[in-house]
Order: C-alpha cells, then structure tokens, then sequence
C-alpha cells in the first residue's frame, strides 16, 4: 500500500493492523487497472477518514448514523416530492411560455434526482443513490440563488439554512459505516426500477389530483410521500431505535427540514418538538421496563 494511504489511518490502527491492510491492498490491486486501483484508494481513504472521525460500526458514532439514515433518506424523498409536486403546479399555471421556465426546468431535474436517488437508496444501490440525493439537493440549492447570487452580507441566515439544510439531511446517510447500511429491498435492475418509476408516479398522482396545489393541505402532500418512503425504509428502520439520542437524531432531518423550509411556523415546530419529547420519554420508560423484565434485580 502507498505509505500515504497507510498514514492516514490513526497511528494505533497502523501499528496493529498495518502489514494486514498493505497486503490486502497488493492482492486487491495486484494487476487490475487505473480505474480499479482509484477506486480502491477511495475505499481506503474513506475507511481511513470514517475511523478518524469514529464512523465506524464499532462505534457509538457509526451506530448512531446508521440508524438515522434510512429516516434522512425518507425525510430528503418527501421533500424532493413536495417540491416537485410545487414546482410542477407553478409550471401549470404559468404555462409552458410562462417567464423562468428555464430555472423551473432545472429545479424539477434537481427534485427529481434527489427524490429518485433517495427512493433508490432505501431500496438498492446504497451509495449510489445517497450520492444521486446529495447531488440533487445541492442542485436545487444553488438553482435557488440564480439569477442575483447574494453577498456574504446580503445572504440571512434564515435563507442560508433553507438552502442548506435539505443538502445537510441529503447527506447525512453518507455518514452511516458501509456494514450497517440497510439491505436492498429490491435486488435486481428491474426492481429498482420499479420503486424509481412507482415514486415518480405517487408524485404525478398528488399533483393529477390537485394540479393547482391548493386542495391538499400539507399533511397530505408531504405526509403521502413521507409515509410511502418510511414503508419502503421497512420495519427495521424502526427497530434500530433503542434509544433517546437514536430518536433524537432519527427525528432531527423531518423537524429541521419542516422548520426552515418556512412550511411551519413556530408552533408547530414547538408542537413537534413537544411529542419528540413525549417519545422520548415513553422509550425510556418501555427500555426500563424491559430490562426490569429481564432482570428484576
């Protein structure tokens, strides 16, 4: 192994585990060619830099991400929805000739690829699809400061965090250790397909049935996708949750992403924050009385 892959994993890792990973690595590349032996030194450097940052499945950091990625990966779907389901209502009433059909374009192609990415993220190709979310949500952030880019002192923080905390959620399940990631539910092209093609037509079928998006209240319209992305997450998502902080972070990306997106006011962000607590509590308390089960001493 080149010896400045090797030194960037952690000085106890490479005194214990050194002279495995360089021959692991010489058999790995060992005749393969330019594109393969990349790709590999990128597996090395973000296995290097995950056990820098303590993301491996070893540790609290890793479990934790893992368990709040397929809840990220929901929360970035609906929301790609959501838009796109707006977006494509404004193009319905500006019409095809209407002004900023250029920008509009762009915007539904970056909600439709963090929508596709993140669906197929829950249902195949892992990386492939959370890097598809990531991109698209960048995207869409960036399409949003054209055509008059802000200043440093013209850009408010509430406007920053909009822009920003779509990408944030898009990109949290990135953090989550490649042995935790969620099995494929769907382990053939064809059914990955499927899924892709099944979210783009629960989004054409929010926006058939209320084209001018002003019949469904937001519930509806963002609760429809968000719930349709929790099925496809499975039941396993949801029994990853054993603790307060998993459900703290697990609840972070819908509660942010509903507070900055300005779709909810104070209140409601308070009112969610109230049963975030309330189930917080109740998981201690069924924790509690499981291990008292267990051991009545």
């Amino acid at each position: 192994m080149n010896p400045v892959l090797l030194h960037l994993y952690p000085q106890s890792f490479r005194r214990a585990f050194g002279d495995e990973m360089t021959e692991a690595y010489r058999e790995a590349t060992a005749g393969a060619g330019r594109r393969a032996r990349s790709r590999e030194a990128a597996d090395v450097v973000a296995h290097a830099l995950r056990m820098r940052l303590g993301l491996t499945s070893s540790r609290p950091g890793g479990r934790l991400f893992a368990v709040a990625a397929p809840f990220a990966l929901a929360v970035t779907a609906a929301y790609a929805a959501f838009n796109l389901h707006e977006s494509t209502s404004n193009w319905y009433v500006m019409g095809a000739g209407g002004g900023g059909m250029p920008i509009a374009t762009i915007l539904n192609g970056c909600y439709l690829l963090t929508l596709i990415g993140a669906v197929i993220a829950l249902a195949g190709p892992y990386l492939s699809g959370a890097l598809c979310s990531v991109a698209g949500a960048l995207g869409s952030s960036v399409t949003f400061l054209y055509p008059a880019w802000p200043t440093a002192s013209d850009l408010r923080w509430d406007f920053a965090a909009f822009l920003i905390t779509p990408v944030l959620a898009a990109a949290l399940p990135l953090l989550c250790p490649p042995d935790l990631r969620p099995a494929p539910r769907a382990r053939s092209r064809a059914g990955v397909l499927a899924v892709a093609v099944w979210a783009v037509l629960l989004v054409g079928i929010l926006t058939v049935t209320d084209p001018l998006g002003t019949g469904l209240s937001l519930p509806w319209r963002f609760g429809v996708p968000l719930a349709a992305a929790l099925f496809l997450a499975g039941r396993q998502a949801f029994t990853r949750i054993r603790t307060t902080a998993h459900l703290t972070l697990a609840a972070a990306p819908l509660v942010t992403v509903l507070h900055f997106s300005g779709w909810t006011g104070s209140t409601d962000t308070l009112a969610a924050l109230g049963a975030l607590a309330v189930a917080a509590v109740a998981l201690r308390v069924r924790r509690r009385g499981g291990t008292d089960a267990v051991d009545p001493a």
